[in-house]
């Protein structure tokens, strides 16, 4: 039962297919470790002389450096899952980033309403629209779609924040067990954001 509901609830926010490069493991080259993606590339894990930073690469750009704060990866449920993680039984966290954006005309709107188009298909209930509420991330701006759903049964509270790039779309959100968007998961939602870096 619970596998099945994880499932249903990593579905919600999935647009379609993730293009961006997702992370497949890791290796040795040369005598340094590299990350190693699924369209065929690879960078070093860090640069020369660097301590490691304690960060997971998401994709190539992307790093999530929440494991001190207690955030652990978990198996994505689904292709389309860029990469997800857990920090209890009630509140999880995932990525999900394609390599499409503002130059293919994607707006702020339009994901703001596939994000509560994909909780009602994959529900069958209306989304509640809890709040909209501003996000940053680096020198980014987007929006953060708050809203509870029901899933057979079991509330779920989303906090989904939205960025659209020129070529990239980001939504890094967490989920919580439960039918309020409590404190702590708006401080989970911030810390993710806080603990998500972006680089060239």
């Amino acid at each position: 039962m619970r596998l099945g509901i994880l499932a249903l609830l990593a579905c919600l926010a999935t647009p379609g297919n993730s293009l961006a490069q997702a992370v497949v493991g890791k290796a040795v080259v040369g005598g340094k470790t590299v990350t190693l993606f699924d369209n065929g590339t690879w960078k070093y894990a860090t640069a020369a002389g660097e301590a490691p930073t304690g960060c997971t690469e998401v994709t190539a750009t992307v790093q999530f450096c929440g494991g001190a704060l207690g955030w652990g990866r978990t198996q994505p449920s689904s292709a389309e899952i860029t990469a997800a993680y857990r920090i209890d039984a009630r509140h999880y966290a995932q990525y999900l980033i394609e390599d499409l954006g503002s130059d293919d005309g994607v707006t702020a709107e339009f994901m703001r309403q596939v994000v509560l188009d994909n909780a009602q298909m994959a529900t069958g209930n209306t989304p509640e629209v809890i709040d909209v509420k501003p996000a940053a991330l680096g020198g980014l701006t987007g929006d953060t779609v708050i809203y509870a759903v029901n899933i057979n049964g079991l509330d779920v509270v989303f906090a989904n924040s939205v960025f659209v790039e020129p070529k990239r779309v980001m939504q890094i959100m967490t989920y919580a067990i439960g039918d309020e968007y409590t404190p702590q998961h708006a401080g989970y939602q911030a810390d993710l954001l806080a603990s998500t870096k972006l680089s060239e």
